[in-house]
């Protein structure tokens, strides 16, 4: 008895299905729901991708009655990921690409479905950066996933639940408490989590200052021993990253970019765009608040 296919090739290509279907670490098992979900990467020529899932693992069954009442089912998909609800007796899974020309090409050997489930949702992630003891939201924004056949629903602080429809936005200092909810079409919970974090609005100060500097008859003066540090101020979330670029006179400052700063500036690295140049630099930090860019000008002087 031969088993039935969705699909039945009208020709054998001479190369096989390339597929990445690489698992990921399998995660020890929960009591809730989970999906198959695979990646496909499919050959630049391939119009379309075929899985084969079964209850035997077929790339290795030999006994034809087995083969034979094996039950399959054979999806064709186009998509680069394929998502999908399986009954617990699919246990087995086999791709294999079809040809522009419409040709299919060969199967590839069977993999397990269980390596390939995944939680049934996507859990929200905040955009929260740890300093210390404290949480603080990077920026002022949180954008909730939407999910199909989910609803997404928050409370604040001990207010009550609401539907998510568009982004939060913080413009408030202060410490917040959010819980989020993934409620199912029963309005059942599936998954949920409370969070508690800062929002700090206020942007760093950044000053510079002239180590060793020269004092000449044009004011303070970068000379062969003096160096520039650039001095933050943040007293909440602290500073992240400084960016600095030095301009000649004259020259489009639009037009360099900036540099992240990393160490002092010395003599040399001022000296090589003149006697007289413009520095400007801004900070930024750790909860995402940027300063205006600060100007200042100098000059060097043996």
């Amino acid at each position: 008895m031969k088993r039935s296919l969705l699909y039945i090739p009208v020709a054998v290509l001479v190369f096989s299905s390339l597929l990445n279907a690489q698992a990921e670490p399998v995660k020890p098992a929960v009591k809730e729901a989970k999906v198959f979900s695979l990646n496909i990467n499919a050959p630049a020529d391939a119009v379309a991708t075929d899985i084969e899932f079964s209850d035997i693992d077929l790339s290795k069954a030999t006994d034809a009655e087995k083969i034979g009442g094996a039950r399959v089912k054979v999806v064709r998909t186009k998509e680069k990921v394929f998502r999908e609800a399986l009954a617990p007796e699919v246990q087995f899974f086999r791709v294999r690409s079809i040809h522009k020309t419409g040709v299919a090409g060969a199967y590839s050997r069977s993999y397990a479905v269980k390596d390939y489930l995944r939680k049934a949702y996507r859990e929200p992630k905040l955009p929260l950066v740890q300093e210390g003891q404290t949480e603080y939201l990077l920026g002022s924004r949180i954008e909730l996933p939407v999910q199909p056949n989910l609803v997404t629903k928050y409370k604040i602080g001990e207010g009550e639940f609401i539907e998510y429809r568009e982004p939060l936005v913080f413009d408030k200092p202060d410490t917040y408490k959010m819980q989020v909810n993934l409620e199912n079409s029963a309005n059942e919970v599936v998954f949920t989590k409370n969070y508690v974090f800062k929002v700090e609005l206020n942007p760093p100060k950044t000053r510079v200052v002239i180590a060793e500097p020269l004092h000449t008859k044009r004011g303070i003066t970068v000379g062969k021993n003096s160096s520039v540090v650039f001095l933050v101020e943040d007293a909440e979330s602290g500073r992240a990253k400084t960016f600095y670029r030095i301009v000649t006179f004259g020259k489009d400052m639009n037009a360099l970019p900036f540099i992240e700063y990393g160490k002092r500036l010395t003599y040399t690295d001022l000296k090589g765009i003149g006697d007289m140049g413009v520095l400007q630099f801004y900070s930024i930090d750790k909860a995402g608040n940027k300063e205006e860019v600060k100007t200042e000008t100098f000059y060097t002087e043996e």
